[in-house]
């Protein structure tokens, strides 16, 4: 699905390999903020930088962080599967195939290639179910990163719903019965509400993920395909304990997605780490905005 208006959207790309197909768009910034391409007068010396978006939400979410990234770098920003024009070949996959954490890395390794970029020693940056996708390639290959900065990630800690739905038959078939009446669902959702027994938050939450038949296959497909980039806390320590450069994880004080208290287990985990930074910061789950990026930016690239 497409979630910017086109006059909003940047220049975008498109690259299809392994029964893939990714779109991206890629700027470049300078110590002096964003530059033209043409003002970088050697490609291989710039970092590549790849940024993942969080669920629902386009690729040029990340357009104000550009002029605030204080280093040289081509900043590819990624639409990932069923977001834009990303997704699977439906000649030779199904629309809720998974993709594999090991093709999506040689996605990006081939974007980098194909924009005559380096392709070692990247810097990863991942907003909510992008962090999520973050920490599988971490967890796969922590060698090929320099730098990464995660913002409320995702994939700490997996709900029920998201586990029975994801992996079980009976998940499928209650997903498709809500799909079949999501008008009698939402009824009930305002009814909770009204009650109090839910959230206006989570009243919300329904609304939003229920409001459309594409919006629930979205939802569906979505979920689906990212269901094998989840490692397990294990799996990213041990990889953050042979990572050679900085990772950074940033919360929210006020987020109700991702609370802070998701992040727990790992901080507690790695806490013999130094190069393993947590973050409270006073915002919400939105963090992708200019004033907020600015304390994000300060605190990733402090001396």
């Amino acid at each position: 699905m497409e979630f910017s208006e086109e006059e909003a959207r940047q220049d975008r790309k498109i690259l299809s390999q392994r029964g893939w197909t990714l779109e991206y768009s890629i700027n470049f910034t300078s110590t002096a903020g964003k530059i033209d391409r043409s003002d970088v007068a050697d490609l291989n010396s710039v970092r590549p930088v790849f940024a993942f978006h969080g669920f629902a939400r386009p690729l040029e979410d990340f357009i104000p962080i550009l002029p605030l990234w204080p280093e040289d770098c081509a900043f590819i920003s990624v639409h990932l599967p069923h977001h834009g024009k990303s997704g699977p070949d439906t000649n030779s996959k199904k629309l809720d195939d998974p993709i594999e954490p090991k093709d999506l890395l040689a996605l990006l390794t081939e974007v980098a290639k194909s924009e005559g970029l380096r392709i070692n020693h990247f810097d990863l940056l991942g907003y909510s179910i992008g962090g999520r996708i973050a920490l599988s390639l971490i967890a796969l290959e922590p060698k090929k990163w320099k730098r990464i900065v995660l913002l409320a990630p995702d994939g700490l800690k997996k709900s029920p719903f998201y586990g029975l739905t994801v992996h079980t038959l009976l998940g499928k078939a209650i997903w498709f019965a809500i799909d079949r009446n999501s008008p009698l669902v939402l009824r009930w959702a305002n009814q909770l509400n009204r009650r109090k027994l839910i959230s206006s938050h989570m009243h919300a939450f329904i609304a939003f993920h229920l409001s459309s038949h594409a919006m629930r296959m979205m939802v569906w497909n979505g979920w689906r395909t990212h269901r094998k980039c989840w490692p397990s806390h294990r799996k990213v320590l041990s990889a953050f304990e042979s990572f050679e450069g900085t990772v950074d994880i940033f919360f929210g004080d006020h987020d109700r997605i991702i609370p802070v208290k998701n992040g727990h287990r790992l901080r507690k985990i790695t806490q013999h780490l130094p190069h393993v930074r947590f973050h409270s910061i006073p915002t919400g789950h939105g963090m992708l905005r200019e004033e907020t990026l600015q304390l994000i930016i300060q605190r990733t690239f402090k001396p």
